[in-house]
């Protein structure tokens, strides 16, 4: 279960950011998470809660936004929702470049 090493990541950054800060809570963590990122979001909340037990994240939330494979075309340019990965344009069967989804970042904190 690598969600485990995410939730670990995750948590690193915003420890070190409430040092940095002088934070003494974490309230919210809010997610960039691409859907060819292959993160399985509630395993990923079952170790952040397990990962947050006893700290200054404990009862924090975790705010996923979930970001679509988008495509550019080579050829013509359209941008198209990528589906059941083919990247293949639907217009003119150029290359869709990938453009988003594979995101796997911090967006936000919100501390106290």
């Amino acid at each position: 279960m690598h969600e485990m090493a995410i939730a670990e990541g995750i948590l690193n950054i915003a420890f070190d950011y409430a040092q940095q800060n002088n934070s003494s809570k974490i309230n919210r963590i809010t997610l960039q998470i691409g859907e060819m990122s292959g993160v399985e979001i509630e395993a990923l909340n079952m170790s952040f809660e397990v990962l947050t037990k006893d700290t200054i994240a404990e009862g924090a939330e975790l705010v996923v936004n979930h970001i679509p494979i988008v495509g550019v075309c080579n050829k013509c340019g359209k941008e198209f929702h990528i589906e059941h990965y083919n990247f293949f344009c639907p217009e003119c069967d150029g290359i869709l470049i990938l453009k988003s989804g594979r995101e796997l970042q911090v967006e936000s904190l919100d501390m106290e």
